[in-house]
């Protein structure tokens, strides 16, 4: 198969920041130690001829294009927000991959049981409100004994972008940056490893869940579906774990600190935009004089 094209960099970079001096570099180590972490995750029997895999959150394709010699011999599949990224993939990937606009409502337009597997990188670690109807779409799609392969932040994360230390009791699933745009990233969800086995076991059986503790990684987890539907208010259910209430006050707190911080600035930018402007153009004048 020829060498695939590369994207623009202003789409390559949409999904993290790039290293200025080899970026393309930089891109390409990022999809093998992803592949690498797939790889280690799939069964010793896989074999790829007949599966159909679907990269959710694919942005323009970088962990696709690590898999293009499968892509002889199953459908890979590549879904994701960002309509120039997926624009770009219709124009210059397909084939060999098949990538497809999606919303951020979480509906498919796949059929029951259509994948055999589906990994989601640096997605659920950005998701709030609708993480528990996108899990259902997802066990929905995947065919029953199918893989489910997620990144999520643990600790390794929290000391780069949390506020205090690392409490796994109180952490539960902890959302900050909360209304952040896409364009900037959008929020950050962290996740405990007893919350994501509470809750999302309730749809999958965990083969296996690193939680990501060395400086600046993510946590990998790797799902199998349990077969049979699973509703998002059973997904979403708080347990008789105490642990969870503290883990929902622990966030509440952490909120009212950012809301805190950021309420002074923003009462600024609303509130008084006429005497923002004026003090400007008074700085200007000064500066004239």
């Amino acid at each position: 198969m020829p060498a695939l094209p590369r994207p623009p960099l202003n789409l390559a970079r949409r999904v993290g920041e790039l290293d200025a001096e080899d970026p393309w570099g930089h891109y390409d180590r990022i999809g093998a130690v992803a592949r690498s972490r797939i790889d280690a995750g799939l069964p010793d029997d896989w074999d790829w001829t007949g599966k159909r895999a679907l990269d959710f959150g694919c942005g323009v394709g970088r962990m696709l294009c690590q898999y293009a010699d499968a892509a002889e011999r199953a459908e890979l599949w590549g879904c994701d927000i960002d309509r120039p990224s997926v624009d770009w993939m219709r124009s210059e990937l397909e084939p060999p991959f098949h990538p497809f606009l999606c919303t951020e409502a979480p509906d498919l337009p796949q059929a029951d049981g259509f994948f055999d597997l589906v990994w989601a990188i640096s997605v659920f670690t950005h998701m709030t409100d609708r993480w528990s109807g996108w899990l259902r779409e997802l066990h929905r799609v995947l065919a029953d004994d199918g893989i489910l392969m997620t990144s999520f932040l643990g600790p390794g994360m929290w000391a780069t972008i949390g506020d205090g230390a690392w409490d796994e009791d109180r952490i539960g699933m902890c959302v900050v940056r909360a209304g952040q745009p896409w364009s900037i990233g959008g929020p950050t969800v962290f996740h405990s490893e007893w919350w994501l086995r509470e809750h999302w076991g309730r749809a999958f059986d965990f083969v296996s869940i690193h939680p990501g503790t060395a400086p600046s990684d993510h946590g990998w987890a790797v799902l199998r579906k349990r077969p049979g539907p699973i509703s998002t208010e059973e997904l979403e259910r708080v347990s008789e774990d105490p642990r969870e209430v503290d883990a929902l006050l622990h966030n509440l707190e952490l909120l009212h600190a950012e809301d805190r911080r950021l309420r002074p600035r923003y009462l600024r930018i609303t509130r008084f935009p006429q005497l923002s402007a004026a003090r400007w153009w008074a700085k200007r004048l000064r500066a004239k004089l």
